[in-house]
């Protein structure tokens, strides 16, 4: 099988009560950037949209749709830091390419496992290992794939989509906005949260720098869409 290993920018795990991060079993992407482990690619990878592009992992992304070309299947696998160690949190099947402005893909397979079923690899590096190099991880990998691949009922991408829905809707509105901090601050967790132990104002910075309102709409990964209104 072919494959590359791609770094998810995962959300720390947040307190149980907290009311807007309620699907305690799904590994978010880092919505607040407020992972110290991770690259700070908060936007990647697109489970909301189930596609990949170059904006992230730029020369690997391009390699992937000039290797399309060659191997009809191959698998980007997802891996993160959690709990002290690195962990396979689902993959996408390469389907549909573009290079459109940006390349990338959308894929035409896709499985994202619960947390408590996420795969602990002994992979400490930061790297993008291949199926076609020579990586210490690749006889794991290889053995890990077809198990993920063959158990696609363990697949919550729907119970993602859904709930990220929710959550976007929040972080993309001043009034969202005010009302989370708000809940926040009068939160007893704070202090164990990942998010809610930053001051207040570090909180209303960080909102407003990555989803800053504009004239336009945005989607549910927080894009802008630069649509016209006439």
């Amino acid at each position: 099988m072919n494959w590359i290993l791609f770094y998810y920018n995962s959300l720390p795990d947040f307190p149980k009560k907290c009311p807007f991060i309620s699907e305690k079993d799904v590994m978010y992407r880092d919505f607040f950037k407020c992972n110290p482990t991770n690259t700070g690619h908060h936007k990647y990878p697109k489970f909301e949209t189930l596609s990949y592009d170059d904006g992230c992992h730029f020369r690997e992304v391009g390699n992937i749709v000039k290797l399309k070309k060659k191997y009809p299947d191959i698998y980007v696998l997802f891996y993160t830091r959690h709990n002290g160690m690195n962990k396979i949190i689902g993959y996408f099947k390469v389907g549909k390419t573009f290079s459109n402005g940006n390349k990338g893909f959308k894929s035409s397979e896709t499985v994202l496992l619960p947390k408590n079923q996420c795969i602990e690899i002994p992979y400490k590096s930061r790297g993008v290992p291949v199926s076609w190099g020579n990586s210490s991880i690749k006889p794991n990998i290889d053995k890990i794939l077809p198990k993920v691949i063959s158990d696609k009922k363990k697949d919550i991408s729907d119970s993602y989509k859904s709930s990220t829905d929710k959550i976007m809707k929040i972080l993309t509105s001043s009034k969202g906005q005010d009302k989370m901090i708000s809940i926040c601050e009068k939160c007893n967790d704070r202090r164990d949260c990942p998010w809610g132990k930053y001051p207040i104002e570090k909180k209303i910075k960080r909102l407003k720098e990555l989803y800053e309102e504009t004239d336009g709409c945005r989607d549910s990964t927080g894009e802008i869409i630069t649509t016209k209104i006439n």
